[in-house]
């Protein structure tokens, strides 16, 4: 008896850990990035509009990430959509940089329901350790739309409380010592 009990609170810990994962269905596979880092941020999709296959995803980029370049996909068209820059900067080049993506979309693939998809983009990560960025994405299907774009608004609350939860990466500081890119 006492060894079931001690079973059940060792697993308690670990299905509330997965538990968010297991109610959201557009996330971000990599959960953090280093902040003033390039990173690799890879959206999943797990599932259609019902039974309805997805042909585009539209994600947002946040302000303060920079140099997107997504990975290219067979059978998807890809465009990146820009924005003018409120501060521009210089490249290593030397080149002055006036504008950035503000967003990625993928269209014309088909990502049939009951398979995941993943779409993923290269970035340079602002240096904000501590902060969540929010990826607000759109997903367009020959049926429907889901738009995955609820962030929290109040201190302490959960994106998991959503139906439709924002993809986020959170900013985690360089390891001491990193001064690479």
């Amino acid at each position: 008896m006492i060894h079931r009990m001690f079973a059940c609170l060792l697993t308690i810990p670990l299905l509330l850990t997965a538990a968010p994962e297991a109610r959201a269905h557009a996330v971000i596979n990599e959960g953090t990035a280093v902040a003033g880092s390039f990173s690799f941020i890879t959206l999943r999709i797990t599932h259609g509009c019902g039974a309805s296959p997805t042909n585009q995803i539209r994600m947002k980029i946040p302000d303060g990430v920079i140099r997107v370049s997504p990975r290219f996909m067979e059978n998807w068209t890809i465009e990146k959509r820009m924005k003018t820059l409120g501060t521009p900067y210089e490249d290593e080049a030397g080149n002055l940089v006036t504008e950035t993506v503000d967003e990625i979309v993928w269209s014309g693939g088909s990502l049939p329901d009951g398979y995941y998809g993943e779409f993923q983009v290269r970035a340079l990560m602002p240096d904000t350790p501590g902060e969540t960025l929010w990826f607000k994405t759109i997903q367009n299907c020959q049926e429907g739309t889901i738009r995955w774009i609820e962030v929290p608004t109040r201190e302490g609350q959960s994106p998991y409380e959503f139906k439709e939860p924002s993809p986020f990466i959170r900013i985690v500081e360089k390891p001491h010592g990193d001064k690479h890119r």
